[in-house]
């Protein structure tokens, strides 16, 4: 049972945090190229997609439970469970939030929007989905080494 878990566990990270990473970034192209609808749909995808890894951290809280070599007093492990609230907090709600508000603002400007605010905008932006990326990146760098076990 445990092994199916892992293996559960492994598909569902694959499938579910590459585009949770990755999505805010199209969310920046659209912004750049001014275009409200995409920004809204980088959003809703955005959310969708870091909600959906909750499906993998069950997997792997049940590939936890039924280990008999890891349990969750590892450091390794607290420690990615933290970043990991840290990174689906962000990207199911910051993340689309910021950019749902851009899409609104572009979509009610007719994709017309002064160039300072553009900019405001997509540094905040790419600040948040930078820091997903790297809270995401550092969860499976940790996942795959598990220091000290």
């Amino acid at each position: 049972m445990h092994t199916l878990l892992v293996i559960l566990h492994v598909l569902t990270v694959v499938i579910c945090v590459g585009p949770a990473m990755l999505l805010p970034w199209l969310g920046e192209r659209a912004l750049r190229e001014r275009d409200g609808d995409r920004v809204h749909t980088a959003g809703r995808r955005t959310m969708l997609f870091n909600a959906l890894t909750l499906v993998a951290a069950l997997f792997g809280v049940l590939a936890t439970t039924t280990s008999d070599r890891y349990s969750f007093a590892d450091a390794w492990l607290i420690i990615a469970a933290t970043l990991y609230v840290v990174a689906v907090v962000n990207g199911a709600a910051v993340v689309p939030a910021v950019l749902a508000r851009i899409g609104k603002e572009l979509q009610d400007a007719h994709g017309v929007m002064d160039g300072e605010l553009l900019e405001q905008h997509r540094g905040r932006l790419l600040a948040l989905s930078g820091l997903n990326l790297v809270f995401y990146t550092a969860v499976v760098v940790l996942m795959a080494w598990r220091p000290g076990a």
